[in-house]
């Protein structure tokens, strides 16, 4: 199985929308109001490409600017492998912590922003779901990882925890044991002050077999060091085979 992380991709996804007014102060009468970091008022879609990073802390772009970055990592359509071309979830980022804060619980502490897409096979049968959390700082992002590697080891009846090659600065993968979710494998990452996780589901139930979510996951991983080290991610899944 062979892939590139040569040329440059996209950062702009599908279903990518605009910020919305209340984020960039351009609203008329909403141009007056404050808005607390997170708020309700922070659920505009964002366009990818900005950097807001280095050596691991944010540098001022706040939520807004780690939702910019959230979009830019994640991987756009023409970097997904050509059997896995059909949107399942549209590439979007919102500047506020995930709304959904368990399994594991606490993973939204310190959480500025977050964004999710999703790409399935013509039949799906098979499925790669990408989410990311950008948090504050570094530490943060410590903080929940560990928060997750205890979710994992703590749920030995639901959950498998198999070996693979480690990705970023933290890595872990796990399998589900119950019937609704035995076809799914999950790959949690952190570089920095960010967390990713790729769920890969295969109706076949081979989906903890196969070498897809090695190459799948170690091109996110690429994806986010490059946005660390304020580079345009560009490593890409194109050339995988799955």
């Amino acid at each position: 199985m062979r892939f590139t992380t040569g040329g440059t991709t996209r950062a702009v996804g599908v279903g990518v929308l605009v910020l919305s007014l209340a984020l960039t102060g351009c609203g008329g009468k909403k141009d007056k109001k404050k808005h607390k970091r997170g708020s309700s008022s922070s659920h505009g879609r964002t366009v990818g490409g900005g950097t807001g990073a280095t050596g691991g802390k944010r540098t001022g772009t706040g939520s807004v600017g780690a939702a910019r970055q959230a979009q830019a990592i994640l991987p756009p359509l023409d970097t997904m492998p050509a059997a896995l071309r059909h949107v399942g979830t549209e590439l979007h980022s919102r500047a506020k912590a995930p709304s959904v804060c368990k399994d594991p619980g606490g993973k939204c502490k310190g959480a500025v922003a977050n964004g999710q897409v999703g790409y399935l096979t013509g039949d799906r049968t098979e499925g790669a779901s990408y989410e990311l959390i950008a948090y504050r700082d570094t530490r943060a992002a410590e903080r929940a990882f560990a928060a997750w590697e205890t979710y994992v080891h703590n749920n030995s009846r639901e959950i498998t925890v198999l070996d693979g090659a480690p990705q970023g600065n933290d890595s872990t993968i796990y399998a589900y044991k119950s019937p609704a979710k035995r076809n799914t494998v999950t790959m949690v990452i952190r570089q920095d002050e960010y967390i990713g996780t790729l769920d890969l589901r295969d109706t076949s139930g081979r989906a903890a077999g196969r070498k897809d979510l090695a190459a799948l996951s170690e091109v996110y991983a690429q994806r986010l060091a490059q946005a660390t080290r304020n580079e345009t991610p560009s490593a890409t899944a194109a050339h995988v085979k799955v």
